[in-house]
């Protein structure tokens, strides 16, 4: 495997993980062990896991751990870096009580952690960033939007993990940010999860001609990748966009669900059809919230979510040759068991 930049000696590198017991904490520190590291699980309550060490931390409390016994564990490696995978994952309601923990763990969460990293002497910060903040309304002309591409948050999700970016890009540590594009395989639960159960249950409607690009990834390729550059003393890019090279189309997800996973066929609908009954739907989520035909969920699945990850090609030569279809039948005895 050919990385850009000379990699550390894992054997004397010791790498803190937040979220550890989380689906994408939880393969980070996997692959981190698999590489030979010291790694040290850190969230909210101990679990069994492929780690080192764990410490107990409260994004909400600061310090957000015990120094001592923090120091007490880095003294195990000489060669630190912390993979900051905490947060608050976005909600398809935002009450006014889940926008308070938004910005309380996914920006307030961060500064703590930051904070932390300098009282333990942690230089090295890996931010888990997410493309959620993208403006993709106003950037709807161009294929795939680069790092440099106007930002919104939209939501509260979005602009709490915006926020959190920028905190540790202001921070003067030696940072790199992964902005994070839409993850599935094996663990699960989000997105492609509920597409599998809707194209398993026949329930899915394909709409119009399903031509909308999607930035995707593996779990298990964005826990390999996001070790690896927490590993690299100079990458060739801090800010980098990861997701496969080639976005899939909505349509080409489907397909792909169809042949790797033996789904039916996705049924498919004239877009203004769907528009209008969305109209309704809008009526009837009102009475049962999260009825899934909707005028937002329709948007949703017929805007393109693509970025450029080009400067995670640099970072990850081996980027380029990934294809959605291969890495979805890694992951298909997972997806037809749901």
């Amino acid at each position: 495997m050919i990385l850009v930049g000379k990699r550390m000696d894992c054997e004397q590198n010791g790498v803190l993980v937040t979220g550890a017991n989380g689906w994408i904490g939880r393969e980070v520190c996997r692959s981190l062990k698999a590489q030979g590291c010291f790694v040290v699980a850190c969230d909210l309550e101990e679990q069994a896991g492929e780690w080192d060490r764990f410490i107990r931390i409260d994004l909400n409390e600061d310090p957000i751990a015990s120094i001592s016994e923090s120091k007490e564990v880095i003294e195990e490696a000489s060669e630190w870096s912390l993979i900051h995978c905490a947060g608050y994952a976005h909600r398809p309601i935002e009450t006014p009580e889940e926008v308070e923990r938004f910005y309380a763990i996914n920006e307030g969460g961060t500064k703590k952690t930051i904070n932390w990293c300098r009282q333990l002497g942690v230089m090295r910060i890996v931010y888990i960033s997410s493309i959620a903040f993208y403006d993709w309304d106003a950037d709807s002309g161009e294929v795939a939007l680069k790092e440099e591409a106007k930002l919104s948050g939209a939501t509260a999700y979005a602009d709490s993990k915006l926020k959190g970016e920028l905190c540790v890009r202001e921070s003067g540590l030696d940072f790199r940010v992964v902005r994070l594009a839409t993850v599935f395989g094996e663990g699960d639960r989000a997105n492609f999860a509920k597409l599998a159960k809707a194209l398993k249950a026949r329930k899915f409607i394909l709409p119009g001609a399903g031509d909308a690009r999607k930035s995707v990834i593996s779990v298990k390729r964005a826990a390999e990748w996001i070790g690896q550059l927490a590993l690299m003393p100079n990458p060739a890019h801090r800010l980098i966009n990861l997701g496969f090279s080639e976005a899939p189309t909505l349509g080409e997800i489907c397909e792909a669900y169809t042949n790797e996973c033996d789904f039916s066929q996705a049924f498919k609908a004239p877009l203004w059809f769907l528009r209008l009954a969305a109209l309704a739907g809008d009526v009837l989520a009102k009475i049962k919230p999260n009825f899934p035909l909707t005028s937002v969920n329709v948007s949703k699945l017929t805007r393109s979510s693509c970025v450029d990850c080009s400067r995670a090609a640099e970072v990850f030569p081996e980027l380029s040759k990934v294809r959605f279809a291969d890495e979805l039948r890694n992951s298909a005895e997972y997806y037809r068991g749901l």
